[in-house]
């Protein structure tokens, strides 16, 4: 059978590409049931987390929304300082334009003074009277020359001044329209700055109430041990929750990553991993980096948020799941950037470091977990 025959090239044809296109469908396929699995994990961990907020106190309670307050607060504050930057850069190009426009205007009410000027030195004469009054047939074509000319160069330059002045004036108004709009959007940054000073001394009050709270050593203690079991807890239902999800086939492994990460955030340690607190009878699981409020908290490895959102202990909490049963965590922020199901990479910003983390030290509470077990950063983190 000829190679040329059409029906022949169609079946190679189809040979060639049917596997291709049976890859693609699986891949298409397993991304489908990828993404269905990690919902299902989000879903299952929010429950978890929902059952675990019925049981805090009325002033936990209360603690847990003025956070998640400030947090939102903080969002909004992030939408409001981005379109004042936008609105601040279309108030410079139309300063620039308005600027260029009007020296463009000066420029062309010079040039058609001048015109009015060199008419005005003609005597004023009508261009007909002129003509007539030359005797020369070449003359009298070159005076109706010039006069066309001129009278097509003066409609000409009219026509441009007028356009200027008219775009000038759309320049004009929009510039007004943005200084207005950049004086409001100042106004409601205000507003959101002086909304986040409420909510914060709020949240002093409450702390200080949960503080009053704990009569004794032996309660602040036991306060301390559920602290720290319900973020086991927590642990263990990820853990639970993202059994059935492998899609870290991108990611470099995280047990080659040792001594090579970068740290989360600026700052120096100021409680090391395994350190006394608690009175002496707790050991730490982290470390806590000192920083100032506000300072960018950053993924120290590619992976998949599986938990954003605010816990008994930690505070804003988020947890980024690596593969291999990895995962690092970064409590006490004051704002969150990332929510559940999210990819990030190396370096990506998580959020925002917090006025206060475990154990009442300002800065970053940080974790790595090797399945479920606690290791000491330092040995992961770069000098």
């Amino acid at each position: 059978m000829s190679l040329f025959n059409p029906t022949v090239r169609l079946a190679l044809l189809l040979a060639t590409l049917l596997p291709f296109a049976i890859a693609q469908a699986q891949d298409r396929a397993g991304a489908e049931q990828e993404l269905a699995a990690v919902n299902t994990a989000i879903v299952d961990i929010q429950s978890w987390l929902d059952g675990a907020n019925a049981s805090h106190s009325e002033a936990l309670t209360r603690l847990r929304a003025i956070e998640l307050e400030i947090d939102e607060v903080h969002s909004r504050i992030d939408a409001v300082e981005s379109a004042l930057e936008e609105t601040q850069a279309r108030l410079d190009a139309l300063t620039a334009e308005q600027q260029t426009l009007t020296a463009a205007r000066d420029r062309q009410q010079e040039t058609l003074a001048a015109i009015l000027r060199a008419t005005y030195m003609t005597g004023n004469e009508p261009v007909l009277k002129l003509l007539l009054n030359q005797q020369d047939p070449s003359a009298a074509a070159r005076m109706l020359h010039y006069a066309r000319v001129l009278s097509e160069e003066q409609l000409t330059r009219v026509q441009a001044y007028q356009a200027t002045l008219a775009e000038l004036e759309t320049v004009d108004n929009e510039l007004t329209a943005s200084l207005a709009q950049l004086g409001e959007q100042r106004a409601a940054l205000e507003s959101e700055a002086t909304s986040l000073d409420s909510a914060r001394g709020e949240r002093e009050r409450v702390l200080a109430t949960l503080s009053g709270d704990i009569s004794g050593r032996r309660e602040e203690l036991q306060q301390l041990e559920l602290d720290r079991a319900e973020l086991q807890a927590l642990l263990e239902e990820i853990a639970r929750a993202m059994e059935g999800v492998r899609s870290f086939a991108d990611v470099p492994p995280f047990a080659e990553q040792r001594g090579q990460l970068p740290a989360p955030t600026d700052g120096v340690v100021s409680s090391r991993f395994g350190a006394a607190y608690g009175g002496g009878s707790l050991n730490r699981q982290g470390i806590i980096l000192r920083a100032s409020e506000g300072t960018p908290v950053r993924a120290v490895h590619a992976g998949r948020v599986v938990f954003a959102d605010w816990l008994r202990g930690a505070g804003l909490l988020a947890i980024v799941d690596h593969g291999d049963g990895y995962m690092s965590l970064y409590g006490g922020n004051e704002a969150l950037g990332v929510t559940a199901g999210d990819w990030v990479d190396r370096g990506q910003v998580l959020a925002t470091s917090g006025p206060g983390v475990a154990g009442g030290e300002a800065g970053l509470y940080f974790e790595i977990r090797q399945q479920g077990r606690a290791v000491d950063p330092a040995d992961w983190l770069t000098e």
